[in-house]
């Protein structure tokens, strides 16, 4: 009897644990790379690999600045710093990244990722941008593009 209740303790524990770390959304589909959300054409998500990726970003007026929040149950976030992470517009200009103002905070991170150089002038005439990070999670690259033109 003291077997029983021990296995299925255990059996319940698993059970939390494993709904803990599935996916909020019923039903999703496999991984997609960089979709628009219908309802804001300013917010770009990434699913791909073990960090779902959220980027928000205001357009061109707002400057080179995009609201990130990164999300897993698979990997610590605390030492991704997006140093190497680049803007780059459709005539093949790049801007570079400044440190990621985000705190840490292990499985979920978010915060406000800027780009250094003259942001009026890189979106003056721009098509599209693409947010270049490296790194994030499994991926040797992840890319969400923006189009303004």
């Amino acid at each position: 009897m003291k077997k029983q209740r021990t296995l299925l303790g255990l059996m319940t524990a698993i059970v939390v644990v494993i709904a803990a770390c599935s996916s909020a959304t019923p039903g999703a589909s496999a991984p997609s790379s960089a979709s628009a959300d219908p309802t804001s054409p300013t917010t770009q998500t990434s699913e791909q690999g073990e960090v779902t990726v959220v980027a928000d970003w205001a357009g061109p007026a707002a400057g080179a600045v995009f609201d990130l929040t990164l999300d897993t149950h698979s990997v610590d976030l605390d030492a991704l710093d997006l140093a190497d992470a680049t803007l780059k517009n459709d005539r093949g200009e790049t801007l570079a990244a400044r440190p990621w103002a985000a705190p840490k905070g292990g499985h979920h991170r978010e915060g406000s990722l800027a780009f250094d150089g003259d942001s009026t002038a890189f979106f003056a005439g721009a098509n599209w941008v693409e947010l270049r990070m490296m790194g994030v999670g499994d991926l040797p690259e992840r890319t969400l593009r923006w189009e303004i033109g």
